[in-house]
């Protein structure tokens, strides 16, 4: 009887032990392994982590896919015109000037906190990424047009490039009023560049301020050195300085 069972029994302590994994196959599948739970961070704050905008543009981080519920900012260097808004979850942005700034907002939620940088990119007017223009201006080589390219870095006007196309008409007409004799001191060329830029930059006049002082301390320059002495020598400088405006 013993006997005519056998076969039964032994099927059946095969199944018991394949399926508790005693009798082996587990050398050529993985063992099984308990799944654990994803942990997540209840205050994670969730935000790109670059943005770019152009100069003068809006820019907006919106933090309200966050769960946090209290949001702190911050954005370094100083630049960047921010205003927070929406109980603290959007931040508002722009700058008028090129360049990079680093936007660190911290949340918490119950006992959680997290924190999150935002890279925030201003690119010049216009700006192209498949065509990105010229590279920034290297060190003064010595030349007007280096001078002028490093100077024009610390305009903050918006509409720079466009004052920068006025700035250089009116040296050029100056420099015309000279050539036609209707201008035929040195008195007379300052008094004339004076007026003709004040009626270029207008109410922007105090964001060329920089650049302003720098030319003036050229011109002064130029002169102690005897380059810039006769109305003939500004009509030459003048030109010079329009055309590394236009550039």
């Amino acid at each position: 009887m013993i006997e005519k069972i056998r076969p039964y029994v032994n099927a059946i302590v095969f199944s018991i032990l394949v399926l508790s994994g005693v009798y082996g196959y587990n050398y050529i599948t993985s063992p099984s392994t308990d799944v654990k739970p994803t942990v997540t961070n209840p205050a994670e704050i969730i935000l790109p982590d670059t943005i770019e905008i152009e100069v003068g543009e809006l820019g907006v981080l919106d933090a309200t896919k966050s769960k946090g519920v209290s949001f702190v900012w911050n954005c370094i260097p100083d630049g960047l015109n921010v205003q927070v808004y929406a109980d603290g979850r959007k931040l508002m942005f722009s700058s008028a000037k090129v360049g990079t700034y680093t936007c660190i907002v911290s949340s918490a939620y119950d006992d959680y906190i997290d924190q999150k940088l935002v890279i925030v990119i201003v690119h010049p007017t216009g700006y192209d990424p498949n065509n990105p223009g010229p590279a920034p201006p290297g060190p003064d080589d010595g030349t007007l047009m280096s001078k002028v390219h490093i100077w024009m870095q610390s305009v903050t006007s918006l509409s720079k490039v466009l004052e920068a196309q006025a700035l250089a008409e009116a040296f050029d007409r100056v420099a015309v009023q000279i050539e036609a004799g209707t201008v035929t001191t040195a008195d007379g060329v300052q008094d004339a560049t004076r007026k003709a830029t004040q009626a270029a930059l207008g109410a922007s006049s105090l964001q060329w301020r920089g650049f302003l002082d720098n030319l003036q301390t050229y011109i002064k320059t130029e002169k102690r050195r005897g380059v810039l002495v006769t109305v003939e020598d500004h009509v030459r400088v003048w030109r010079e300085i329009a055309q590394a405006l236009r550039s």
